[in-house]
């Protein structure tokens, strides 16, 4: 019997690498970038492609996206992280996304830690709270590669807490 290879996970916390500008008539437009979507979609079992682009964007991408590989593709547009907008007057100190970003690494069966402990340069033991922006160092899940870049240039990165087991 021949063994299952786990799941491919990739994340986007952007749709940057999958757009790419293009020059119409001396001025410049953003374009989908369907290269990119199939390289990902050959990549990848599943890729999640979260940020707070306009809704619109993604359901052009949705709508773009070729039956066969669609089901590969999980989209969270801006309405899904305005679900978890804090009350906080200032906002400085909870983003939305962080929380939706849980929620989305959890939904999907992504090992992750909310709150990790490291030595600071005083030598002491610190909390980081899970940061979506730094997502690298939370995941503890090696079927996860996070997806980055722009104009098709795809940029894929493990998650580097991996490294410290």
């Amino acid at each position: 019997m021949k063994a299952m290879r786990p799941q491919q996970i990739g994340v986007l916390v952007s749709t940057s690498p999958l757009r790419k500008t293009s020059m119409f008539g001396g001025h410049s437009e953003q374009r989908f970038n369907m290269e990119a979507v199939l390289q990902l979609a050959a990549r990848f079992d599943l890729v999640l492609v979260g940020s707070l682009t306009a809704d619109e964007v993604f359901q052009y991408i949705e709508e773009h996206l070729p039956p066969r590989i669609k089901p590969k593709f999980k989209l969270y547009p801006r309405s899904f992280f305005h679900q978890f907008k804090t009350d906080e007057i200032m906002r400085t100190t909870d983003d939305p996304r962080n929380p939706a970003w849980e929620r989305i690494l959890t939904e999907n069966g992504i090992h992750f830690e909310v709150l990790r402990s490291i030595i600071g340069e005083d030598n002491r033991h610190h909390q980081q709270k899970f940061a979506w922006d730094n997502m690298t160092q939370f995941i503890l899940d090696d079927r996860v590669t996070l997806v980055a870049g722009s104009e098709g240039n795809l940029q894929f990165e493990k998650p580097r807490v991996l490294s410290r087991r």
